[in-house]
């Protein structure tokens, strides 16, 4: 079989073409995902983050209105959870700051929960 130059460097724009719109999807997808979490507060109306420390978990509700997260073993109390925007269990965590001797600012190397939101019909 024989292909000249025109047909090779055509077959490499296209796929040039195909990766950089697969990229382009990947990375539109990831900013609407997050987007959801840009304006979502706390029961006590604090913002809980800023797209970079919220995910979908995995979450089971207990008998006594508290939810399991099977990835962390975290067990997080039913009145720290605020109504799911999407029917969907969301974590949003922080690491808490300390400042050290000297005053300079150390980060915790624990993640602490920050929001919790679970569908209404979860427990």
């Amino acid at each position: 079989m024989h292909c000249d130059g025109w047909e090779m460097s055509t077959g490499v724009y296209e796929m040039k073409m195909l990766v950089a719109t697969i990229a382009l999807l990947c990375v539109s997808s990831t900013v609407l995902a997050h987007d959801i979490y840009s304006k979502l507060r706390d029961r006590e109306g604090h913002l809980c983050c800023g797209g970079q420390d919220c995910k979908p978990v995995e979450a089971l509700a207990l008998p006594d209105g508290n939810y399991y997260l099977p990835s962390t073993g975290e067990t997080i109390p039913a009145n720290m959870a605020t109504p799911s925007p999407d029917d969907r269990f969301h974590h949003c965590i922080y690491y808490p700051v300390a400042n050290d001797v000297e005053g300079y600012p150390v980060w915790g190397s624990e993640p602490k929960t920050r929001c919790f939101f679970a569908p209404m019909n979860s427990s």
